[in-house]
């Protein structure tokens, strides 16, 4: 494959549901589209969606981040199995008498990188660990699309979303461990704050996250529903007087969101 076809694929997920996953990838797509990236989207599974008027099916997440990427493509490439459910892919499917395709999961990809795009935004569904089919877990999914995409000339890191709030450091270090564990290492953290309410360790998470997560912290969202805040790599020695942790997916990614002037 030739360097210009070569796609940075990131796969989004959280530390749980609700996290606001979405929200943070639709501003990360915007902010590398501002810096001239172009942005594919997929969305492999989605459950829990709605019906138009038309009778077709439809998820507000992946027609979020659709929009936000400039409507590449078609929302169908962006999310081909869609269920009705307000549960997990497999058990939403179950309802349904069906189940979810797994290689159609994985195969989605492809269309998205055949050179139209710089950077791909997968978004899984719930958290790293939580079941995305009958035989996979959402880390499972992440660990095929790698393989996939080391075959094919292109990187892929995990993106981890957490909640800024009180239990926050617990989440990501058993996430992020587990995670390595199982041998697919996250590569960058987005940190969002869910509401305006925001307890008293919002003052200090960051800075304890630096301390003792051995996770890149790439960006946050500082105020619900407010704009991607992307870090340099100082904020990492801020912590303590020591050198950056941040990793080749994290420096990728702040090279990405970064304006050009």
């Amino acid at each position: 494959m030739t360097e210009e076809l070569m796609a940075s694929l990131y796969f989004v997920t959280g530390t749980g549901t609700e996290v606001g996953k979405t929200y943070c990838t639709a501003r990360a797509v915007e902010r590398m589209r501002e810096c001239g990236q172009r942005v594919g989207i997929y969305k492999p599974v989605a459950s829990g969606c709605e019906v138009r008027a038309d009778g077709e099916r439809y998820s507000v997440d992946a027609e979020t981040l659709w929009q936000a990427a400039g409507r590449p493509k078609s929302l169908q490439a962006v999310c081909p199995q869609l269920f009705m459910a307000p549960l997990s892919p497999p058990r939403a499917a179950a309802e349904e008498g069906t189940q979810v395709d797994s290689q159609r999961l994985r195969d989605g990809l492809a269309i998205w990188c055949q050179g139209d795009f710089d950077v791909v935004m997968i978004e899984g569904a719930g958290g790293l660990f939580s079941p995305i089919c009958d035989d996979w877990l959402n880390i499972d999914l992440a660990m095929e699309m790698k393989r996939w995409g080391q075959r094919e000339g292109h990187s892929l890191h995990l993106l981890l979303v957490a909640p800024d709030q009180l239990g926050v450091l617990h989440q990501v270090i058993s996430t992020s461990r587990a995670a390595e564990s199982a041998g697919l290492p996250i590569g960058g953290l987005i940190l969002n704050r869910l509401d305006d309410t925001a307890d008293a360790s919002a003052q200090t998470n960051t800075k304890d996250l630096l301390q003792w997560c051995g996770v890149p912290l790439v960006a946050s969202v500082e105020q619900s529903g407010g704009p991607l805040c992307v870090f340099s790599g100082v904020n990492a020695r801020e912590a303590g007087g020591e050198t950056s942790r941040e990793t080749e997916a994290s420096v990728e990614f702040l090279a990405q969101t970064s304006f050009r002037r």
